[in-house]
């Protein structure tokens, strides 16, 4: 019996000191996960992290004081507003000189509220579009104590915007063309005209091309989605750039003869390219069908040389020629420098869109040279790596 109780009075012994030693380790373990979530925020406030802060943030920040003087401006408001003197200490009204901000900024410190509109600033010659913020801070008695102003960027996402919105309505036009021909022909016909032999086999001609026309324009909006959307794999192996022009002069020479223009080539005996066959043929037979189609009388050649250790594939026609002040859009979708009579070629204005595209997707650039009734050079440059000039 006593042997019992002394062993019961043991076990309630060593209960007691395993939850002291429980309670211990909670403890110590509550203290470990305080230290955890503790840090030196006076790291964070200094004045050397402030400014590294302010640098890192690409907005333009701008804090003035209720009476309208600039407490501070980051690097980025002053990139912005092209503000080469430290503008702190200064009326706001002194340093920014956009009446739409100014507005803004009073707007915001009469009504005591976030506001926030887009402006427009001319920089280097081009707008500049911007999303405005004006933040007032306010303090419990209803004081404002300094106005927060954010300056971001949005002119990217404008452009893109614009981009979008000109290629619904490019793609509406050049599909609405086709349509209404073919309805109008169709419509003829069933009036009656289809009893006309003479005329109704050439409305139906009519019908044909347009709808090639169609089908043409579908076929190349899907290559360049396909393109943009990186669904097109560019798988390179090495090429004889000389077959493959003569099969494209092949593909073009009937088109070529009708116009009475000469297909030319210069190209070394067995240069060979590295590229994706099929869309190496495919870029080569957009580029001599275009220059083809605007050369009225002389030549279309395609050469190939060296040009500071890299290589070139040109295409050069005795053409009508590009203005220089549209050279820079050429490659755009849709983009034609005489409209009518683009159309009227067949052109569906997306060949040169999809040559840019898949001459970028080599890793390859493109580059256009022209001159009014001279002509125009359309050259690829290719890296040393990439061909194998055997004669060189």
């Amino acid at each position: 019996m006593e042997i019992s109780i002394f062993i019961i009075l043991v076990l309630i012994l060593v209960i007691f000191i395993l939850i002291g030693k429980i309670k211990t380790l909670s403890l110590k373990i509550q203290d470990l996960k305080a230290q955890k979530h503790s840090y030196d925020f006076s790291i964070v406030k200094s004045p050397q992290s402030f400014e590294t802060i302010l640098k890192s943030i690409t907005e333009g920040l701008l804090i003035i004081d209720p009476k309208g003087y600039i407490m501070l401006a980051n690097q980025s408001f002053k990139d912005i507003l092209k503000i080469d003197e430290p503008p702190e200490g200064r009326l706001v009204i002194e340093v920014i000189r956009n009446i739409d901000l100014i507005n803004l900024i009073s707007s915001s410190i009469s009504k005591k509220e976030d506001l926030a509109e887009e402006i427009t600033l001319k920089k280097a010659g081009k707008d500049i579009y911007l999303l405005a913020k004006a933040m007032p801070v306010v303090d419990s008695e209803g004081t404002i104590s300094f106005l927060i102003i954010l300056l971001h960027d949005i002119t990217r996402l404008k452009q893109l915007e614009n981009v979008r919105r000109d290629f619904v309505a490019n793609v509406s036009h050049e599909l609405k063309t086709p349509v209404t021909a073919i309805k109008g022909y169709a419509e003829t016909l069933l009036d009656g005209a289809i009893n006309d032999k003479e005329n109704s086999k050439k409305f139906i001609e009519i019908i044909k091309n347009q709808a090639d026309r169609l089908n043409a324009l579908v076929e190349d909006l899907l290559t360049l989605s396909r393109i943009e959307f990186g669904d097109i794999k560019i798988e390179k192996e090495n090429i004889v750039l000389d077959e493959l022009i003569s099969s494209v002069f092949q593909i073009l020479k009937d088109k070529a003869q009708k116009k009475g223009v000469l297909l030319q080539k210069e190209i070394p005996p067995e240069t060979a390219i590295y590229a994706d066959q099929y869309r190496m043929s495919q870029i080569m037979i957009n580029l001599v069908d275009n220059a083809i189609k605007f050369t009225e009388k002389g030549f279309v050649k395609v050469r190939f040389f060296k040009e500071n250790s890299k290589g070139v594939i040109s295409v050069e026609d005795t053409g009508i020629g590009i203005p220089k002040e549209h050279i820079h859009r050429i490659g755009e979708r849709f983009y034609r420098v005489d409209k009518a009579r683009s159309r009227q070629l067949g052109g569906t204005g997306l060949g040169l869109a999809i040559v840019k595209h898949l001459v970028l997707a080599h890793g390859w650039q493109l580059q256009i040279e022209s001159e009014v009734e001279k002509g125009t050079k359309v050259k690829i440059v290719i890296p040393e790596k990439e061909f194998d000039l055997t004669n060189k």
